[in-house]
C-alpha cells in the first residue's frame, strides 16, 4: 500500500509538472479528460430543500434528516490544516402544511463529533415557508449549505459538516432554465453594550440556461457571497469589516448516448474575484482574483470523476475551500501568505442508493500544489437519510 501510494503520487506530480508549463495545456487537459455532472461538486444528496406538494395540504408530518460523516484531510502545507471530521448530524422536525402554499416546520438540530462526550451543537430549528410554483420564500432556518449551489472557492463542502445551520431570510426561484437563490444568514446578534460585533453573511446564486436542447446546454452562472462584521451599539473596539467574493463564468453540458458508459460530459470555466472593503484593516489582502476550470463526466455506474484547475492571486475566501485562499487558515501558520496559488485537483466520487432516502457517498480527492511541489489528498465517507412520515390530516 505504501509503495502504491508513492508510485501514484510520483506519476501524478510528474504529469502535473508537465502541465504546469502553460495554463493553456492545463485547460486542454481538463476539457479532454474527466469530471462531474454539476456546475460544482455533485452534492444533491446532501441538499435539504424540497418544494410543497398540493397533496400534502393540511397534513402534519414528521421529517428526519440525518448525515453520518468521516472526512480526513491529509494536508501538511502552510495554508490549510490537516485534520479529521468524524461524527453525525440529526435534525428531526414536525411540519404542518397549511393549505397548498404554506408550511411551518419546527425541530431540533444535533451534531455529535466522535471523541467528544458532549454534543458540539444543539439548536432549535424553525421555518416559515411560502412556495408557489417555482417561487419560494423562507423565514427562519434556511435551505443553506450546499443547497446554495456555490462553487468550491466560494463555499467549502466542509461547511456542511461543521457549520451547517443558517438562519435568516431567503428567496428562491427554481425553474428548468433559471435557478436563483438570494439569502441573508444572521450569524451573531448583538444588544447594547455587547462585547462582540454583529456578523452577517449574505449572497446570491444565479444560473440561467438560455440554450437547452438534446445536444447541448449552455448555462451562465453568477455568484456572490458578502460578509459584514460591525455594529453601532456594541462595545467592541475592532474596526468594521466588509468582504466580498464574486464569480461568473460559462458552463457547457453535452449529453451522450444513453447506451454508453458515459452519460454526460460538461466543461465549466469561472473567473473569481475577492475584495476587502474594510478601510481600516491594513493587515488583510485587499483584492484578489483567480480562474477555476472544471470538466465533467458522469458514468452509468454512479462514479463521477472531476478534474479542476485553480490559479489564484491574492484571493481570500469568506466561506470557500481553504486550499484556494492565499491567506492561511492554519492554526500554527496563521500569518503565512502565498500570493500565488496554483492547484490541480482530481476528485473521484461514488454515490450508492441503498434504499429510498438513503445514500452512501465515497470521495477521494488528491491534488498537486505547483508552487510548493507537493502532493496531498483527502478522502471521506458519508451516509445520508431523509424520510417523511405522515401523522394526521386536518379534514376541516
Amino acid at each position: 500500500m505504501y509503495l502504491q501510494r508513492h508510485c501514484f503520487a510520483a506519476a501524478f506530480i510528474y504529469c502535473a509538472k508537465l502541465l504546469g508549463m502553460k495554463i493553456f495545456q492545463v485547460l486542454i487537459l481538463i476539457i479532454l479528460t474527466t469530471s462531474l455532472a454539476q456546475a460544482q461538486l455533485n452534492n444533491k444528496s446532501f441538499q435539504y430543500d424540497r418544494s410543497l406538494q398540493e397533496s400534502d395540504s393540511n397534513v402534519l408530518a414528521l421529517s428526519i434528516n440525518s448525515l453520518g460523516f468521516a472526512k480526513n484531510n491529509e494536508y501538511f502545507n502552510d495554508i490549510a490544516d490537516g485534520y479529521t471530521l468524524f461524527g453525525y448530524q440529526l435534525n428531526p422536525n414536525l411540519s404542518y402544511q397549511a393549505g397548498k402554499f404554506i408550511r411551518i416546520e419546527a425541530g431540533i438540530y444535533l451534531q455529535k463529533d466522535f471523541g467528544n462526550d458532549d454534543y458540539s451543537e444543539v439548536a432549535p430549528t424553525f421555518s416559515f415557508r411560502y412556495n408557489k410554483n417555482a417561487f419560494s420564500l423562507i423565514l427562519g432556518t434556511l435551505d443553506g449549505s450546499v443547497s446554495h449551489r456555490l462553487i468550491e472557492p466560494l463555499y467549502d463542502f466542509e461547511n456542511t459538516l461543521n457549520q451547517r445551520l443558517e438562519n435568516g431570510f431567503q428567496i428562491k426561484v427554481d425553474k428548468e432554465s433559471l435557478f436563483l437563490d438570494t439569502w441573508v444568514d444572521w450569524q451573531n446578534m448583538i444588544y447594547k453594550g455587547d462585547s462582540s460585533q454583529e456578523q452577517i453573511t449574505g449572497g446570491m446564486s444565479l444560473k440561467w440556461s438560455p440554450i437547452s436542447n438534446g445536444n447541448i446546454k449552455l448555462t451562465i452562472p453568477y455568484q456572490m457571497v458578502i460578509y459584514h462584521q460591525g455594529g453601532q451599539i456594541d462595545a467592541n473596539p475592532e474596526p468594521l469589516q466588509t468582504k466580498g467574493n464574486f464569480s461568473s463564468g460559462l458552463e457547457l453540458t453535452f449529453p451522450i448516448s444513453e447506451q454508453g458508459f458515459v452519460s454526460e460530459f460538461k466543461t465549466q470555466s469561472y473567473f473569481v474575484y475577492s475584495n476587502n472593503f474594510s478601510g481600516d484593516d491594513d493587515t488583510a489582502l485587499k483584492a484578489g482574483s483567480g480562474i477555476y476550470l472544471n470538466a465533467s463526466m458522469q458514468t452509468r455506474l454512479n462514479l463521477n470523476v472531476m478534474a479542476s484547475y485553480w490559479r489564484g492571486s491574492d484571493f481570500t475566501s469568506i466561506q470557500g475551500g481553504q486550499l484556494y485562499s492565499s491567506q492561511s487558515s492554519s492554526f500554527k501558520n496563521y500569518d503565512v501568505i502565498e500570493s500565488h496559488r496554483e492547484l490541480l485537483i482530481l476528485r473521484f466520487m461514488h454515490q450508492l442508493k441503498i434504499a429510498d432516502g438513503i445514500f452512501f457517498n465515497t470521495r477521494v480527492e488528491p491534488f498537486f500544489d505547483f508552487k510548493n511541489g507537493t502532493f496531498e489528498y483527502a478522502y471521506g465517507f458519508y451516509i445520508n437519510y431523509t424520510g417523511d412520515f405522515f401523522l394526521l390530516r386536518n379534514r376541516k
